[in-house]
């Protein structure tokens, strides 16, 4: 049996994550992801799964082609511009640290960790999201 790996992170860091095994239409194959630490939980992380834009997150081509983030077609959709991805809300799980194959790098090999504005947009987000799940609204 593996052992689970301690990996330590900030809140927002992006890494390349193994979903394999996953079903249906859920993720899957190796993705980057946005981490955030479980408090008081070693070896699993809440992950939200990134993917690339494709013209269907959009609702006109236009907007596809502007990147405008205000018009994905679905709520639990969210463009990031930092990373040219799209957050699939709607895939939000947590993962177990062995998930992680490694952080993400920009050009000058440092960590990418999602800027300020756009941690908070995504917790917004989110917070209406299971709102909506959660009751009815």
């Amino acid at each position: 049996m593996k052992k689970n790996k301690e990996i330590n992170f900030v809140d927002g860091t992006l890494c390349h994550i193994d979903f394999r095994g996953n079903v249906g239409s859920e993720i899957n194959s190796v993705h980057l992801g946005v981490l955030y630490n479980l408090p008081k939980i070693d070896n699993l992380a809440l992950c939200i799964p990134l993917t690339s834009p494709k013209e269907k997150h959009f609702k006109t081509k236009e907007d596809y082609n502007n990147r405008n983030y205000h018009e994905t077609k679905h709520f639990s959709w969210q463009y990031i511009k930092q990373t040219d991805s799209i957050a699939l809300l709607e895939q939000v799980k947590i993962i177990s640290s062995m998930r992680i194959k490694n952080f993400y790098e920009n050009q000058d090999k440092k960590i990418v960790v999602l800027d300020e504005y756009t941690q908070n947009l995504l917790r917004e987000k989110l917070i209406s999201y299971f709102k909506k799940i959660l009751y009815k609204k």
